[in-house]
C-alpha cells in the first residue's frame, strides 16, 4: 500500500507538471491579446489628443481669416449703404460670428460674397463634422467672447476665448483657449473716402516711409499726396483706422493715421479745409480761412491744395511754398 502511494502521488505530481507545461505554452497568447487592445487604445488617444492639441492652431487660422473678412464686409457695408457702423463692436462680433448686421445677411448687402463660408461659426461646424468622419470623435465649440481692437497703427488685433470638449469612446477632452492673432490694414480702403464721396474717390491704405527713413520736404509731400499714401505721426490728431468704420473723429496716441486729399478727385477742388483728411473730412477748418494756407509749392499740380498750421509745421513746408489763405 505504500509503494502505491507513492505512486500515486508520483503520477499526481506528473500530471500537474503537465498541465503547467500546457498553460505556460498557451496563456502567453491571451496577454498578447490584452497587449495589442492596449497599444490601439494608447495610439487612438495619441491621435486624439493630438487633434486637441491641434486646434488652437486651427483656431489661429479661422480668426485671422474671420476678422480680415468682417472688416472687409464693413467696408463694403460702408460703400454700399453711405453710412458708418453706429456700434463697431456689436456690428464685429455679429458679422463675424452669423455673417449678418442687423439681423440681415450683410453679404446680401454688400453684393460681396465674403461671409457666407468664412463666419466662426461656419469654420467651427466644418472642423467638427471633418473630425467626426476622421477620428469619430464628437466636437463642441462655444466661442464665449469675440473682439476687434487696435494697439498699432498699422494692423488690427482679435481676440476670441473658446471652449471646446471632445469626447471619444475613450477619454473625454475640455479646454478653455484664447486666442490672439493681427491682420495687417496695408490694402483695405479707407472708409472715410468712401462714406464722404458715396464711393467715387477710393484711397486704399499703403504706409509711407517718409518721416521715418528720410525728413520731410515740399518734394516729399508731393509724392505723398500723389501716391494716395498714409503715415502715423506722434501726438498727432488723427484717428486710427477702426475708429473711421464709426466716424469717430478723435485723436488715436498709439494708432492715429493720415492721409491727404487730391483736390484734382474731388468736387470743387477748391474748398475751404485743411486736406489732412480727417480735418477734410470733418470741415474742422471751414469757417477758420486765417488758419490755413495755400501750399503754392504744390499748386503746378494739385491746385487748391491747403493745409492748416499744425500741419505745415508737421510736413517742413517753409514760407516761399506756402501762402495764407486769407
Amino acid at each position: 500500500m505504500g509503494k502505491m502511494s507513492n505512486k500515486g502521488i508520483f503520477f499526481t505530481f506528473i500530471s500537474i507538471m503537465i498541465m503547467a507545461i500546457f498553460l505556460l505554452v498557451f496563456t502567453p497568447q491571451a496577454g498578447i491579446s490584452v497587449q495589442k487592445d492596449t497599444q490601439a487604445v494608447n495610439a487612438r488617444i495619441a491621435a486624439v489628443d493630438n487633434y486637441v492639441g491641434d486646434l488652437s492652431t486651427y483656431f489661429e487660422t479661422v480668426l485671422r481669416t474671420s476678422a480680415y473678412k468682417t472688416i472687409l464686409s464693413m467696408i463694403f457695408y460702408i460703400n454700399s449703404t453711405g453710412s458708418y457702423l453706429e456700434d463697431f463692436d456689436a456690428a464685429f462680433s455679429e458679422i463675424i460670428m452669423t455673417g449678418k448686421i442687423n439681423g440681415t445677411p450683410i453679404d446680401s448687402v454688400t453684393g460681396k460674397q465674403i461671409m457666407g463660408n468664412d463666419t466662426i461659426s461656419g469654420w467651427n461646424e466644418r472642423i467638427a463634422s471633418t473630425a467626426k468622419d476622421t477620428l469619430n470623435v464628437d466636437t463642441e465649440i462655444t466661442v464665449l467672447n469675440v473682439s476687434a481692437f487696435q494697439s498699432k497703427p498699422w494692423e488690427i488685433g482679435s481676440r476670441m476665448s473658446v471652449n471646446f470638449t471632445v469626447r471619444s469612446n475613450v477619454a473625454e477632452w475640455n479646454k478653455i483657449d484664447t486666442i490672439a492673432v493681427s491682420v495687417s490694414l496695408e490694402g483695405m480702403h479707407d472708409p472715410y473716402y468712401l462714406a464722404n464721396t458715396n464711393g467715387e474717390y477710393t484711397n486704399q491704405v499703403k504706409k509711407s516711409t517718409i518721416g521715418i527713413t528720410e525728413e520731410w520736404n515740399i518734394t516729399k509731400v508731393r509724392e505723398h499726396l500723389r501716391n494716395g499714401t498714409y503715415i502715423h505721426l506722434d501726438n498727432s490728431n488723427a484717428p486710427s483706422f477702426l475708429m473711421r468704420l464709426t466716424n469717430t473723429i478723435s485723436n488715436s496716441s498709439c494708432c492715429g493715421i493720415e492721409s491727404l486729399v487730391n483736390p484734382n478727385r474731388i468736387s470743387p477742388s477748391d474748398q475751404a479745409e485743411s486736406y489732412a483728411d480727417y480735418s477734410f473730412w470733418s470741415h474742422e477748418f471751414q469757417n477758420e480761412c486765417s488758419q490755413l494756407y495755400n501750399i503754392t509749392g504744390l499748386w503746378d499740380e494739385f491746385r487748391y491744395f491747403k493745409l492748416d498750421f499744425e500741419h505745415v509745421i508737421r510736413y517742413n513746408i517753409t514760407a516761399q511754398d506756402a501762402v495764407q489763405a486769407c
